[in-house]
C-alpha cells in the first residue's frame, strides 16, 4: 500500500518506478516491521491447514486455523479498509491486491515483514497468481502476464503477451499458471522459471469471441463456454471431454476447486450445474436469485454454494439432495469459499464472521476478531454496525418489469478490410433477463458469441462481393429480433493503421483517447473508429471520431474495470487493420451517494448525534474520506460512522454525507436528527399490595441510553435507578396513604413529576378476648387486651376488646411468647380457641403507635395463625 512512510502496523511502503512491460512500482532494500522479527514460528503443527482471511469493514486480515477454528493473529491492512482486497498465499508468503487502487503488497509469512510492493492499474482487470513455485501478476486487460518474484514483487523475464481481455489466472496442484484467452477460443498453461514464465502448451477449446470462465480442479482444469452452452474438462493425464450443459441464466465459477467434479451456479433461477468429465446434473436449490449467490465448489463430494444475501452456504450431495445449510453472519454482503489443504473456508468479508469445514462435512464457526492473539489490540467496531433499522424505509415496491426475450440490437453496421469486415453493434435491451449470447448469421456461417462482445471479425471473404449478415441476441427466455446489416462490400483498398495510441481516464467518468494520424496509402480517410477491449475478451465500439481523438461518453464504460483501446482508420465503409493496443485505463467518476444515511441522538452526550451509512460504489476509485456536515459543523472521517456534538438540547440537525475520492465528492447523502432533549416523567397509575406500590410512569427519556429516576416518598429522597416504565415502591405499611414523586434526570437536565398520592391495600384485623366472656380469676383480674406504644412494652395506651376493628399496618416480634391458653389456679382455661402461641405484635390504628400481641387480634380474610399480606414492620 503506497504511502510517503513506512507504518510498522499497516503494511504500508514507498517504491521506485521502474518499466518491465507492465508498470510497477517496486520495493527496494525495505523490511517493514509489522509485529516484530520472529513474532511467531510457522513450526507449529497443522500450519498447512490455516488461511489469511480478509474484512473489508475494518481493513483487517485473520489468520484462521483450519484444525481448530480458531484465529490466532490479526493485522491491520487500513488503508484498505472498505474496499475489496484479492488475497493470494501460500506457507511462506502472502500476497494482497487492492482492487481499488491498485496496490500489490507481498508479506514473508516466517516474520510477517512486508517484503515488497507494487502498482498496477486500478480496478478489476489485473489479478495476482501464488504458489510455492512462483508468483504472477496478470493483467488481464493488456494480456500482460508477469512472473515476479514473490518476495520482491520485481520482474523475471520478460513478460509474456497474449491478445488482450484474459480470463481466469490460477495455479495447478503441480504449480503450472493456467490463463483463458476468449479472443482466440483457448486455454494456456504457462511454467514458472528462474529465468521467466514459458508457456508450455495451448489448448482450443472455443470459437474466438466467446464468453469463457476457467476453473483449475484438483485434477485438470474445467472451461465453462457460456456462449456454446458446453463444459471442457482436461484432466492431468491428457484426457478430454466436451460435455453440452444446460445453462438458464448468469452464472459464477470458481477459479479454483478442490475436488475433481466442476460445479457452476446459475444466479438466476438459482441451481447448480456439475460436470464429471461426460456426466452433467442440473439441480434446483433453495437459494433465492441473488447478485450475492456466489461460486459453488465440490468438496468431498459435496457441493458448498455460498450465499451472502441469506447469511447461509447450503450443502448438497452429487445427486443435488439438500444436506444441511451452514448459517454465516454475511452483513449483507459477499460470502467466499477458499481451501487448502483437506479444509474448506466460508469467510463473509463484511462481517468478522468466518466457518471452517473438514472434510467430513463438519462445520465449525470461527470469528475473526479475537482479541486475545497477536493484533488483538486493533480497534473495536460497533457490534450492530448497521444501527437501527429505524428510519430505514423501504419505500414504494415498484411492480416488476415483465420478462421476456431480449429486444433487437442497435447501430448494427461494419467497416471493411481487405476480404474481411469488422461487424458491430449496440446491445439489445435484455428486457429482465440477462443475455447469453448474441447469434451472428451471414456469408454461409453462423457463429455465436458472448454477450459482452459486440465486435465480430468476419474472415475469407470475397473483395467486391457485398454481404449482409443478420444478429440475434438471446437470453433464458429465447431470442429476440433478428436485425439485418446493411450491405457491406470487402475491399484490398484500405487505408493503413493508426500509430501509437494513448488513453486517459478522466474525472468526470471519460476516457479520451488519442492515436497518430494514419497514412491513407492513397485512400481519403473519412475517420477512425475507437474500440475498447476489458478483462474476459469484452470488446465494444466506443465511437468514431474524423479527428485524432475520441472522448467516451460517461458511464459508457464500466467503471473500476481495465481498458486498452485500439483504432483502426476509415477510408468510407474501408477500415484498416487495428493500431497498437494502448497502454491500461480504468474509467472512474465521483463516488455514489452513501447509502442509507442514519442519523440520531447520541444516547449517552447531550448536544451531540451519531451518524452511520453504508459505504458507496467508488465508481472506479478508492474512497479516500467522507465529508459529514450537521449544521455549521464538517469533519472528514474514513470509516462510515462520525460524532458531532457542540449542539443544543433537543435541536434539529440537517446531515449530509458526502464521499471523496480521486475524481471528487458525491451527491450528499442527507438524514435529519434531533439532539438528546431534557426528559419528562409522569407517574399514570398504581397498583397496590399490603407492603407495595408500583407505579406506572410514563416516561420520555429525551434519546439517553440510561436515564435515571429517583424516587421522593414525602418529599425526601428514597433510591436513584435506571428508569423502570413500573417503580416498585417497597418496604411500605399496608393501610397507609403515600406521596410520591419521581425525578427524572439525563445529560441534557432533569424534571420532577407533579405529586402524586396512593395508598397500599387496607388490611383490617379484629380483636378477639376470651376474657370477655368468661368468668375465671384471671379475667377478674383484666378489664380487656392492653394496648401499647411498643411491641412487648411501652407506655400503656389503653384496652381494646373483643369485637373491635382496625386497621392493621404491619406485624413485628418483641418479648416472651403469649400462649392464649393453659392450666390456672382454678383450672385449665382456653382464651382464644385455635390460635398458637406467638410473639407477634400488630401495629393497628388506635393511636399513631400502637401495638396489640398477635395472640389477641386475627387479621381479616385468612387464617387465625396467619398475618397473611401484611408486611414486617
Amino acid at each position: 500500500m503506497t504511502t510517503p512512510n513506512v507504518d510498522a502496523r499497516r503494511l504500508n511502503v514507498k517504491g521506485l518506478l521502474i518499466a518491465v512491460g507492465l508498470p510497477v512500482v517496486l520495493v527496494g532494500a525495505l523490511v517493514a516491521t509489522l509485529l516484530g522479527t520472529g513474532a511467531f514460528s510457522r513450526e507449529n503443527e497443522g500450519e498447512d491447514a490455516s488461511l489469511w482471511l480478509w474484512t473489508t469493514p475494518l481493513g483487517e486480515l485473520a489468520r484462521v486455523n483450519g484444525l481448530t477454528a480458531a484465529t490466532d493473529v490479526r493485522l491491520d491492512v487500513t488503508d484498505a479498509m472498505g474496499n475489496a482486497v484479492q488475497v493470494e498465499q501460500t506457507d511462506s508468503h502472502l500476497l494482497l491486491r487492492e482492487i481499488a487502487t491498485g496496490k500489490v503488497s507481498a508479506i514473508d509469512l516466517s516474520t510477517l515483514e512486508l517484503t515488497g510492493s507494487a502498482e498496477t492499474a486500478p480496478g478489476e482487470g489485473v489479478r495476482v497468481a501464488l504458489s510455492d513455485e512462483g508468483a504472477f501478476i496478470i493483467d488481464q486487460t493488456q494480456g500482460l502476464v508477469n512472473q515476479v518474484d514473490p518476495a520482491t514483487l520485481s520482474a523475471i523475464g520478460d513478460p509474456l503477451q497474449f491478445p488482450a481481455g484474459l480470463t481466469g489466472g490460477a495455479f495447478d496442484a503441480t504449480g503450472m499458471l493456467w490463463i483463458g484467452v476468449p479472443r482466440e477460443g483457448t486455454i494456456v498453461q504457462i511454467e514458472p522459471r528462474d529465468s521467466g514464465a514459458k508457456t508450455l502448451a495451448t489448448e482450443v477449446v472455443a470459437q474466438p469471441r466467446q464468453e469463457l470462465a476457467l476453473t483449475v480442479l484438483g485434477d485438470g482444469v474445467a472451461v465453462l463456454n457460456s456462449t456454446a452452452k458446453e463444459m471442457t474438462t482436461i484432466r492431468a493425464d491428457g484426457r478430454r471431454t466436451v460435455t453440452a450443459v444446460e445453462l438458464a441464466g448468469p452464472t459464477e465459477t470458481a477459479d479454483t476447486s478442490p475436488g475433481t467434479v466442476a460445479s457452476v451456479t446459475v444466479t438466476d433461477p438459482p441451481s447448480v450445474v456439475t460436470v464429471d468429465d461426460d456426466q452433467t446434473r442440473t439441480f434446483q436449490i433453495a437459494a433465492g436469485s441473488s447478485e450475492l449467490l456466489g461460486a459453488s465448489v465440490e468438496f468431498h463430494e459435496r457441493i458448498y454454494v455460498p450465499d451472502g444475501a441469506s447469511g447461509i452456504v447450503w450443502v448438497y450431495d452429487l445427486e443435488g439432495n439438500e444436506i444441511k445449510r451452514i448459517e454465516i453472519d454475511s452483513g449483507g454482503g459477499p460470502v467466499e469459499l477458499y481451501h487448502t489443504g483437506d479444509t474448506l473456508f466460508a469467510n463473509a468479508v463484511n462481517t468478522n464472521a468466518a466457518v471452517v469445514v473438514s472434510a467430513d462435512g463438519e462445520a465449525a464457526l470461527a470469528p475473526k476478531n479475537r482479541d486475545d492473539i497477536l493484533g488483538g489490540d486493533a480497534p473495536p467496531t460497533e457490534e450492530d454496525e448497521g444501527g437501527d433499522d429505524e428510519g430505514e424505509e423501504e419505500g414504494d415496491q415498484e411492480s416488476a418489469p415483465e420478462v421476456g426475450p431480449p429486444g433487437a440490437v442497435t447501430n448494427l453496421d461494419g467497416t471493411v478490410g481487405d476480404g474481411l469486415i469488422n461487424l458491430s453493434w449496440d446491445a439489445a435491451p435484455n428486457n429482465g433477463s440477462a443475455l447469453t449470447k448474441y447469434v451472428v448469421e451471414g456469408a454461409g456461417q453462423t457463429w455465436e458469441i458472448a454477450p459482452s462482445q459486440r465486435v465480430l471479425e468476419i474472415g475469407d471473404l470475397d473483395n467486391g462481393q457485398p454481404y449482409t449478415f443478420t444478429v440475434t441476441a438471446h437470453n433464458a427466455e429465447g431470442a429476440g429480433d433478428t436485425v439485418t446489416s446493411p450491405s457491406i462490400t470487402p475491399s484490398a483498398d484500405v487505408p493503413g493503421a493508426p500509430g501509437a495510441v494513448t488513453a486517459t481516464a478522466n474525472p468526470d467518468g471519460t476516457v479520451t483517447v488519442q492515436w497518430e494520424e494514419a497514412d491513407g496509402e492513397g485512400n481519403d480517410i473519412s475517420g477512425y473508429q475507437v474500440e475498447a477491449i476489458a478483462s474476459g475478451g469484452e470488446q465494444v465500439v466506443v465511437g468514431q471520431a474524423t479527428g485524432t481523438e475520441l472522448q467516451s461518453t460517461a458511464g459508457t464504460l464500466e467503471y473500476g474495470l481495465g481498458y486498452v483501446f485500439q483504432v483502426t482508420s476509415l477510408s468510407g465503409a474501408a477500415a484498416s487493420a487495428p493500431s497498437p493496443q494502448s497502454n491500461s485505463v480504468t474509467p472512474f467518476n465521483v463516488p455514489d451517494a452513501p447509502a442509507s444515511p442514519f442519523a440520531e441522538s447520541s444516547t449517552t452526550e447531550a448536544g451531540t448525534i451519531n451518524v452511520s451509512w453504508v459505504q458507496p460504489s467508488n465508481n472506479g476509485r478508492d474512497i479516500q474520506k467522507y465529508v459529514v456536515t450537521a449544521g455549521s459543523q464538517s469533519v472528514e472521517v474514513t470509516g462510515t460512522t462520525a460524532s458531532l456534538s457542540g449542539f443544543g438540547n433537543n435541536e434539529q440537525v440537517n446531515v449530509s454525507v458526502v464521499a471523496v475520492n480521486e475524481a471528487g465528492q458525491s451527491q450528499p447523502a442527507t438524514t435529519t436528527s434531533n439532539t438528546m432533549a431534557p426528559p419528562t416523567v409522569q407517574i399514570s397509575s398504581h397498583e397496590s399490595t399490603g407492603g407495595q406500590i408500583n407505579l406506572t410512569l410514563a416516561i420520555d427519556d429525551g434519546g439517553s441510553a440510561d436515564a435515571q429516576c429517583t424516587l421522593l416518598a414525602d418529599g425526601v429522597n428514597q433510591e436513584t435507578k435506571s428508569c423502570p416504565d413500573v417503580y416498585a415502591v417497597t418496604g411500605l405499611y399496608a393501610s397507609t396513604s403515600y406521596s410520591f414523586q419521581i425525578r427524572i434526570t439525563n445529560p441534557a437536565g432533569n424534571a420532577t413529576s407533579a405529586a402524586y398520592s396512593a395508598q397500599t391495600s387496607t388490611i383490617n384485623g379484629e380483636v378477639f378476648f376470651g376474657c370477655d366472656s368468661m368468668n375465671t380469676d384471671y379475667c377478674d383480674s383484666v378489664d380487656g387486651v392492653s394496648v401499647y406504644s411498643s411491641p412487648s412494652g411501652g407506655s400503656n395506651l389503653g384496652v381494646t376488646n373483643t369485637g373491635d376493628r382496625y386497621k392493621a399496618y404491619c406485624w413485628t416480634t418483641g418479648g416472651t411468647t403469649i400462649t392464649p391458653r393453659g392450666q390456672e389456679q382454678d383450672g385449665y382455661h382456653d382464651y382464644h380457641e385455635g390460635k398458637d402461641g406467638t410473639n407477634k405484635w400488630i401495629k393497628i390504628d388506635y393511636a399513631s403507635n400502637a401495638y396489640v400481641p398477635f395472640a389477641w387480634i386475627n387479621i381479616d380474610g385468612v387464617g387465625k395463625n396467619s398475618t397473611g399480606d401484611l408486611p414486617q414492620c
